[in-house]
Parts: C-alpha cells; sequence; structure tokens
C-alpha cells in the first residue's frame, strides 16, 4: 500500500515538473520573439526616419539652390543693366545707394528704408583684388575689385551670401567671377559661376550665307537665312534692307531672323522681307546671349 502511495505521489511530482519546465520554454520561445519583433520595429523605424530625413533634405536642398541662383541673378542685373554714367558695368557702384543720386543702388537694411527685406545687401563691402591696382574699385574703372554681401528673404529662413570678383583678363577686358551660398533650414548649396569676355569672333562662326531675290506682281520679295555656329547661343538676328550701300532702312524696322532648323547654338536663322522693286543691299547683325556683336555689311541679293 505504502509502495503504491508513494508512486502515485511520484508520478504527480514527474507531471508538474514537466508541466512548468514546458511553460518555462514557452517563457522563453515567447521571449526571444518579442526581441526579435521589437529589433525589426526598431530598424524599420530607423530605415523610415532616414528616408524621411533624406528626403526633407533633398527639398531644403532645392530651396537653398535656388536661393542661390537668385543670388547671382541680382549681381548680374545690378552689372549689367544699373550702370553709372561713364562707366561698362555697375559691379563697383552697386552698394553707392543715395535716394537723390542714385537710388537704383542696392540700400542696406540699416537704413530703415522700409523695403521687402529681400530688396537690401546687408553686410556689404569692397575689396581691392590687387592692392596696386588702386583704382580697381573705382566705379568708372572697376576692372580690380571683391565686392561681398548677404541678403536675406521676408521669411527669414532662407538667405544668400554673395563673394563677387572682377579682375583683369586679355586685351583690356575683364573678367567676372561670382559665388553664391543660398541656405535654408540648416542645409546649404553653392553656385560658382564664371564669365571672361573675348572677341566676338571667335565665339560666332557664320557657316553660310543666303540672300536670295525673286519678283512678283506687284512687288519684290528677299529671303535671308544664315548658317552659324554660336558658343554663348544666338540672342537675336536682324537684317536690314538698304537701297544703297551707304544708305538708311528701306522699312521701318528690320527683319528678325528665326531659327528655322537646329538650335541657338548651331542652326539656321531665316526671314523674309517684301517690298517695291529696286536695287537692295542687306547688312545682318548678330548678337549672342552674352551680348556679343557681329555684322556682315552690304550683302548684294542673288536673283532667281
Amino acid at each position: 500500500m505504502k509502495n503504491n502511495i508513494f508512486l502515485y505521489l511520484r508520478k504527480i511530482s514527474d507531471k508538474y515538473y514537466a508541466t512548468n519546465n514546458q511553460r518555462g520554454v514557452s517563457l522563453i520561445i515567447a521571449f526571444f520573439i518579442m526581441v526579435i519583433i521589437l529589433a525589426v520595429v526598431l530598424g524599420i523605424t530607423t530605415l523610415l526616419y532616414s528616408e524621411i530625413k533624406m528626403i526633407r533634405n533633398i527639398g531644403n536642398s532645392i530651396v537653398a539652390f535656388y536661393s542661390a541662383d537668385s543670388g547671382i541673378e541680382k549681381v548680374l542685373y545690378y552689372d549689367r543693366k544699373i550702370i553709372p554714367a561713364g562707366a561698362d558695368r555697375g559691379l563697383c557702384a552697386m552698394f553707392s545707394y543715395d535716394s537723390i543720386n542714385n537710388p537704383q543702388a542696392c540700400p542696406s537694411s540699416d537704413l530703415g528704408l522700409g523695403f521687402d527685406s529681400g530688396i537690401y545687401c546687408d553686410n556689404s563691402s569692397l575689396q581691392l583684388t590687387d592692392p596696386e591696382n588702386t583704382d580697381g574699385c573705382n566705379p568708372n574703372i572697376c576692372n580690380g575689385c571683391t565686392i561681398a554681401f548677404d541678403t536675406t528673404f521676408p521669411d527669414n529662413e532662407k538667405r544668400y551670401s554673395i563673394e563677387a570678383s572682377v579682375t583683369p583678363a586679355e586685351e583690356g577686358y575683364t573678367g567676372l567671377t561670382i559665388g553664391s551660398l543660398g541656405e535654408f533650414r540648416g542645409v546649404k548649396r553653392k553656385i560658382q559661376l564664371y564669365m571672361e569676355k573675348v572677341e566676338s569672333t571667335e565665339l560666332i562662326e557664320i557657316k553660310t550665307i543666303y540672300v536670295i531675290g525673286s519678283y512678283y506682281d506687284g512687288g519684290m520679295k528677299i529671303s535671308v537665312a544664315v548658317e552659324l555656329e554660336s558658343d554663348n547661343g544666338v540672342s537675336f538676328i536682324e537684317a536690314h534692307i538698304k537701297d544703297s550701300p551707304e544708305g538708311e532702312d528701306v522699312i521701318g524696322s528690320p527683319i528678325n531672323l528665326v531659327l528655322s532648323s537646329g538650335t541657338i547654338f548651331e542652326g539656321i536663322f531665316a526671314g523674309i522681307w517684301n517690298g517695291s522693286e529696286g536695287s537692295y543691299y542687306v547688312d545682318l547683325i548678330i548678337v549672342d546671349i552674352l551680348g556679343e556683336r557681329l555684322e556682315v555689311n552690304n550683302i548684294e541679293p542673288d536673283f532667281l
């Protein structure tokens, strides 16, 4: 009887310990599964956060780039459009604001004029690029000067910093270098622009000029076509029709030749003039995007 009781209690004890052992293993397995799931979730979260941050920075980078581009355009505008009397360029007179004598120059926000903040040129400075060239920053000479300024947009998040230098180049011309650093929400982008003036004949190459005259009832037609190459790209081509080599235009305005094939860098430009019968000559004026100019005068039409 005692042996049977002992065996019964042992069976109960073995069953109890076996059940507890199984429960312990299940708990460990569940713990490891939870750790793995947590690690996967944290990894995905980290990856998604990095991607979101990257996408946000790409957007900020684009805004910073266009902020820098605004600075480039601002310098070019003042250098090419706001030119003092007697000067060839406006870069060295950019900061000489005077409400009466020079109201188009770029003012400082310290003047309290109430303009949009994007108009101002703050922390402006001029410095000679060569100390021996004492007239380098003279507005009427401006051949050896470095300018710098900052501009902040009205939202106070976008800004750009400019440093531009003009230096002597070959044959009395000058070279212009503009560096613009745009910034938006901690992201910065920089644009560097180099410009050097050279002879237009090196930038524009005429391959062929066609000037063909033909008659029709009561009048005459002159067709003009120019095939050329331009390093900087063609801005416009004008054909002036004259009744003698020394004469004036016989129409109120010149013919604007338009691009008929190719590109502005290498293409054919054409136009047609209609008028009364007579003896005529054609002058061509070709201007590229940088303002360089080439002329061909007194072309006599070939008649069909």
